[in-house]
């Protein structure tokens, strides 16, 4: 665990969190809401894998595949808990305005629950996958 690179997984996070940002806001535009839900969905997986990929890539050094697994998780993690809170925040003003509020409020908040814990967990497996890929890429670098 002590050789897990922080500032690595901050950048990797933070970079797959702005995409993941970027996505959300994006989809609360309305005529482009449909055609950004798809790129939600896929993001759910592909947004973790790019995190995992890119701790290994902003690790120095050359990166075992434990080491960079569990860094490619808790980037992963990271990206996939932004994604669902944006995903969930998206669901809930979608749904304000078509019913009242209450019913929003309500269906807003357990939405948003659920995308955070599902994002969230699966960020954190699909971050591990980008990580374990990493160390496949650097070596057909050398």
């Amino acid at each position: 665990m002590e050789n897990i690179h922080m500032q690595s997984v901050i950048k990797a996070g933070a970079a797959a969190a702005g995409v993941a940002i970027l996505l959300g806001l994006v989809s609360l535009i309305p005529f482009l809401g449909q055609v950004v839900a798809i790129c939600l969905v896929c993001g759910g997986f592909l947004i973790p894998v790019g995190a995992g990929i890119a701790y290994g890539y902003f690790a120095p050094g050359e990166e075992d595949m434990t080491t960079s697994a569990i860094g490619g998780a808790l980037s992963g993690g990271a990206s996939g808990l932004i994604l669902g809170v944006f995903s969930g925040l998206s669901s809930a003003v979608g749904t304000a305005f078509s019913s009242n509020i209450g019913d929003a409020l309500a269906s807003g908040t357990a939405a948003t629950l659920l995308c955070v814990c599902g994002f969230g967990l699966s960020g954190l497996v699909f971050g591990a996958i980008g990580g374990v890929i990493w160390p496949m890429i650097q070596n057909q670098r050398k």
